[in-house]
């Protein structure tokens, strides 16, 4: 039994030490992005089109404009997560909420070296620290069962 707990203890904090390196790494990347006033062209709140939770199966979706060392762009990137193919999922009320208190100018972070790519909201590293060390406690725990 003490075998099975240390494999599926390694296992768990295998998934979180990877998402959370690599999200911890994009965070830190797009922090250091260049910050540009953008505005908002549409906003809504709608099911996602890709499988997601029954409970929160909703998404915020947001079209936005920016201009870049003169040249305009468009981008529709809410969260880290998405620049990575990722989604978040909400309920249709906290959904409303968040599109709600969006303002139609807000500030966004910009790949200098890629204009085109840019995302809204840069928040959460709190998150991924927190997976980090569930992954730490995994193998904590595995360890403490194997003898």
């Amino acid at each position: 039994m003490g075998t099975f707990i240390l494999i599926f203890s390694i296992l768990i904090a295998a998934v979180c030490f990877w998402s959370s390196i690599k999200l911890i790494l994009l965070y830190l990347k797009v922090n250091a992005w260049q910050k540009v006033n953008a505005t908002i062209i549409s906003k809504k709140v709608e099911l996602h089109k890709k499988i997601s939770t029954r409970n929160s199966p909703y998404g915020i979706f947001v079209e936005y404009r920016y201009n870049y060392n003169g040249s305009e762009y468009k981008n529709d990137k809410v969260y880290l997560v998405e620049l990575i193919k990722g989604q978040t999922n909400h309920t249709q009320a906290a959904a409303t909420r968040v599109i709600d208190k969006m303002e139609n100018e807000l500030s966004i972070f910009v790949n200098p070296k890629d204009p085109q790519e840019s995302v809204m909201f840069c928040n959460g590293i709190v998150l991924y620290v927190v997976v980090f060390f569930f992954g730490i406690m995994s193998l904590l725990i595995g360890c403490s069962y194997y003898k």
